[in-house]
This record gives structure tokens, sequence and C-alpha cells, in this order.
């Protein structure tokens, strides 16, 4: 019987490990990480306020097929209606925004109505240099430069000319709400945009942290086995794969990070150079506990770049944890890659920004706390494909394969990656092309 083993044992490692016990039932398959807390899908209690500690995720997707097999893997699940805003010069508009316009003053929605019939009358499918440049030619000046900009300048954390637009543009598909869409909400008539998470999904009770636990025994049902090991090291020898000297496999499938898989796989230095080149931001999650009900409200977004988050959330909102009289939010925070953190600043900061919007009263707050993750999102430099390539290529070579957000480098949401595992279908003894 052969022997798999999958590194990394977030929401990839799991469906990965799922898909792969699937396929190849003889197979054994074994799921490897330092610990098995959910990764990103982890949720904390601390005094009955429940935390989604790892920021805001829920199930959506506009695939019926992938939708139904997330819900699929177990647990017990609601669904909601999405309220979720953008907070926009002292509006909240509802999201997306450029489906929001009614709520704002006739000459707004004229301006930022002009911007977006504008763009889409001169549009051309020609690939654009750059991801400023996408949002200049999707959404038109007025609303990049009032909204668009100041608000992913503010999560991305550097100049938008340096960041590729491979990752929103698609030759053929114009990301827009339709022109009828656009003519009704300068009228002033409610739309609807982004419909496939108009409706989303979150666990009934126990925090996103249930949709990794539910998948979690579901994978141990099907067979797969959980070894609990920090990977620091995989090498290749007489034709099967050793972990950190000791743990033998057939095939190593990874869904770490890939700027450590240089290291981590003895590649060479020149790719050990180009993991440097990978860019990414770590994300800080500020939790609180408040001793007041939450506005019918799920998460905002918030662009004005005085305000140190770029998004928060009423989690108490999305499953059935928190009593009514009381609510618990959460707020994000980028950084870029190796800057030195303070968690007790950042937190003061989110509370400050929050008082100063009016969110939260200090009084209020009976929790505060935070968390640090170190991989929160990748960043698409302009060299991004490159990058990714050379070492791709070399762990190819190795017949390794990767997976995931941070094995692929793809800004992948939950439903892309459950996705991406369906797709799974190649020989997995012959293959070696990633995933």
């Amino acid at each position: 019987m052969s022997r798999i083993a999958v590194l990394g044992c977030g929401w990839s490692g799991l469906v990965l490990s799922i898909r792969l016990k699937k396929l190849y039932p003889e197979a054994e398959v074994i799921c490897v990480d330092r610990n098995f807390e959910g990764g990103l899908l982890k949720s904390i209690n601390i005094n009955g306020y429940l935390f989604d500690a790892g920021g805001s995720h829920v199930v959506f997707s506009r695939s019926r097929e992938v939708l139904e097999g997330i819900l699929s893997l177990g647990g017990d699940w609601v669904s909601r209606e999405r309220m979720s805003y953008v907070f926009f010069d002292g509006t909240f508009v509802p999201y997306p925004f450029e489906n929001g316009l009614y709520v704002f003053s006739p000459e707004k929605r004229a301006r930022y109505g002009y911007s977006l019939i504008k763009a889409l009358v001169e549009y051309h499918d020609e690939k654009p240099k750059n991801f400023k440049e996408w949002l200049y030619k999707t959404f038109g000046k007025e609303v990049a430069e009032d909204y668009l900009i100041p608000y992913n300048e503010k999560i991305w954390k550097r100049p938008l000319e340096q960041l590729s637009a491979d990752w929103v543009y698609t030759p053929g598909r114009l990301p827009l709400p339709s022109l009828e869409d656009i003519v009704k909400t300068v009228a002033g008539i409610p739309t609807v945009g982004y419909k496939e998470q108009s409706i989303f999904y979150y666990p009934r009770k126990g925090g996103i942290f249930k949709q990794w636990e539910s998948a979690y025994v579901t994978a141990k049902t099907l067979g797969v086995t959980f070894l609990r090991e920090d990977v620091r090291k995989v090498k290749n020898a007489s034709g099967e794969y050793v972990l950190n000297g000791w743990f033998r496999a057939d095939r190593v499938l990874s869904t770490l990070p890939l700027v450590e898989a240089p290291n981590i796989f003895d590649l060479s230095e020149e790719a050990l150079r180009t993991s440097d080149k990978l860019e990414y931001n770590s994300v800080i999650v500020v939790g609180l506990g408040l001793r007041r009900e939450a506005p019918r409200q799920h998460w905002v977004y918030v662009p004005d770049k005085k305000i140190i988050f770029h998004r928060y959330a009423w989690i108490s909102n999305y499953g059935e944890d928190t009593p009514p009289d009381r609510a618990t939010l959460i707020a994000e925070v980028t950084i870029p890659r190796g800057q030195k953190i303070d968690l007790d600043e950042v937190r003061a900061k989110v509370i400050s920004g929050l008082v100063e919007l009016g969110v939260v009263r200090e009084d209020d707050i009976e929790v505060a706390e935070g968390w640090i993750h170190k991989y929160g999102y990748p960043i698409y430099t302009l060299a991004h494909s490159k990058d990714v390539g050379i070492i791709f290529e070399e762990l190819r070579d190795m017949g390794i394969l990767t997976f995931g957000r941070w094995g692929s480098w793809e800004y992948w949401n939950t439903d892309k990656i459950y996705q991406k595992s369906l797709e799974l279908d190649f020989k997995i003894y012959n293959s070696h092309n990633s995933v």
C-alpha cells in the first residue's frame, strides 16, 4: 500500500487529504502538521465571547457543486442574507459599493454612476499593466480614486502600480454590475451585486472552527490519519521521501507556504533567492467582547486611511453562539512582510479607531484580545508568475506537488480551494505536475 503525505493541515490540507483518500482508497493518506487547530479557521471562546481568531470567513460559491460539497463535509449550518457595507464618507454603503450607490445624494450617485458607465463604455479587453490600471479601466476614475485605490493601498500596504492584475483580470469577463443595475442604483433603486455571496453559510454553533472540525471528522472517517509533526526537512532518497529524518512516504503534496519550500526541500540557491522576492502580508485580528447588542450588520469595509483596520465584522451575527444582549466584533489589520509588530499598540489603535467611527464605546468593552498570523495574504507582485514558477519547477523535478492558498501562492478563498481539490483527478503516482 502506498503512503501519501500531505504537509499542512489547515483547510487546504484537509480537503486535499479527503480528495486523495476518495481517489485512492487503498492508499495510506497522512496529514502532517505541528497542530490541528484549524489554521485561519480558528475560533476561541473567552469569557463566553466566541471569536474567529483568523478573521472573517464564510462559505459561499457560484458553483452549486462546490457549495453543496463543502456543506456535505458535515456540521450544522445556518444561511444568512448578507448585510455588509463600505463605510464611506460617513455613510454605510451596501456592499458591493457599485451596487449601493442608491443610498447617496443625487450628486454622488451621478458622480459614481458616470464613473462606472464611462468605464463600461470605454472598456476593451486588453490586459492591464498592473492592478492600479485595472481599477481605473474597470471602475472609472472617480470610483477608483475615491474608494478602491485608498482601500487597496490600505490592505496591500504598497503602491498598486507594483501589483500585478493577474489575480483579478480574466479576458472576456467584465467584473462590473450590468448596465441595468448601474442605471437602477443611480436612480436610487436598490440592487444586489456579487450575488453568489449575497447568501452565505456559517456554522450554527462553535464559530468558523466547526467548518474545519467537521472536515477533520470526515477525513478521519474516510481513513485519513494525522501526524503531529513540525515539518522542517524533506529529502528525496532512493525513490521515497523522508520527513525530518525518520518519517517515510511514497508521495508528498505540500500546502505549506511556498516561501519556505527552498529550505524545507533543499532547493537551489536560485530558488532560495527567489523565495525572498515572494511578498505577503501578515494579518492581525483584534477581537472585542461587548456588553451591548450588535447592529444588523455582518462585515464592514473601511477605506479611510486614518483608521488602522481595513475591515471589521460582527461575528456574533454570523452564528447562534452569542446572547442578544452581547456582541462579538473582530477587526483586521495587515502588516507587510518583516515589519515588527507591537500587538498591544495595534489593539489600542483598533479600539481607538472603532470609537472614532462610533462603532463601539469603550465602556461597552468587556474583552479585548488580539492574534497575529504570519501568513495572511499572498501578494501578487509584477514578477509573481515568474517567481513562483521558478520554485514550482524545482519542486516538480523532485516530484513534489503543491496545493492551496500558500502552497500555490494564490489568493484563494475556502470555496476556491475546495473547487481545486475536485480538479485533482490526475494519476498521483505518475504525475509531476503541480496542483
